[in-house]
């Protein structure tokens, strides 16, 4: 008898970019290639351990790459792979919609509004 496996939508997704930061380095990284100094000034609010953390697991799930350059000081780039590409669709998309609903977005931010998903954080 074979069991049926239980499907939850957007669930492996939502494991895979378990974080908001993650969304944000896809996004930066589908524009351009990036050493960490470049890519921790972009994004608001973030400590240098979170970020190297996250840098590499994205690296481990195959949605950017690294590359050590040989010399010293040491370089360090980071790029999307074909893989994370795959999510530019996704992230153009929630940035036309951030862009497009602006206003409300700001007013919510506003008003501190604690029904904001990121209050359970």
């Amino acid at each position: 008898m074979s069991q049926k496996k239980n499907f939850y939508p957007l669930k492996n997704t939502l494991n895979l970019l378990d974080n908001r930061f993650k969304f944000e380095i896809i996004f930066y990284l589908t524009q351009n290639r990036m050493r960490f100094g470049k890519i921790k000034s972009s994004l608001l609010h973030i400590n240098q351990q979170l970020l190297a953390k996250l840098l590499k697991q994205l690296e481990k799930d195959k949605l950017i790459k690294k590359k050590e350059f040989k010399g010293f000081p040491k370089k360090v780039e980071y790029s999307i792979t074909i893989f994370g590409l795959l999510f530019k669709p996704l992230v153009d998309n929630m940035y036309k919609w951030e862009e497009k609903n602006k206003k409300i977005l700001l007013k919510n931010i506003n008003k501190k509004n604690s029904n904001s998903l990121y209050d359970y954080y």
